[in-house]
């Protein structure tokens, strides 16, 4: 692996700054001067690494989204999923997703703020879009060693949208519903579904 440009240190820093600063308030109200004193550089110096606030915004999904997969890809070497019978690699990999993304709070308070905006801004939308596919995917190719890839597709979409909607759920009532029992229980019953379709 080369080494990394002074460029892309300082962007990856500021894509940091930016998750900071989204954690304490909206990206509306958040200015370049918050994202560079986050990022410990002048606002004028930021300018050099991007345009805009909104830039900053897309590199920061992309960046989420890169270091998401590489650190399931290096959970899923590490634990030799690709040799093991499919349904445990099924339930090992469902589990992985819930307990590092859907229930990772700070990613859905992030995402729930991602998502206001994709609402209004195409290239924001479009970008996050490209986000759940890669989830997708990742889980299509999984689901794919036992299915055709129609039927993968369809069944890792469903499965990200009911993990992603019980990650809005969990920020939402939390406290008022156990979601760790309602997401196991639901986890089986998407096991049971992925396998009834793969038979």
């Amino acid at each position: 692996m080369g080494r990394r440009s002074l460029k892309n240190i300082r962007q990856e820093e500021i894509a940091r700054a930016l998750y900071r600063c989204l954690l304490k308030k909206p990206f509306s109200k958040t200015t370049i001067k918050d994202i560079a004193k986050e990022a410990g550089v002048n606002h004028g110096m930021l300018h050099y690494y991007f345009k805009s606030k909104e830039e900053i915004l897309l590199y920061f999904l992309d960046w989420v989204v890169a270091i998401q997969l590489s650190g399931f890809r290096q959970w899923y070497k590490s634990r030799h999923v690709d040799n093991l019978p499919f349904e445990k690699a099924l339930t090992l990999v469902l589990n992985y997703t819930t307990k590092k993304i859907t229930l990772n709070e700070d990613l859905a308070k992030l995402f729930i703020e991602i998502w206001e905006i994709a609402l209004y801004n195409k290239t924001v939308k479009k970008k996050l879009q490209y986000v759940y596919h890669a989830w997708i995917d990742q889980l299509a190719i999984i689901i794919g060693k036992e299915t055709n890839e129609k039927i993968a597709n369809l069944l890792s979409a469903a499965t990200i949208a009911f993990l992603e909607g019980m990650s809005l759920f969990s920020i939402m009532l939390r406290g008022k519903y156990p979601i760790n029992t309602i997401i196991d229980y639901f986890e089986k019953r998407i096991e049971t579904i992925i396998k009834m379709n793969i038979m």
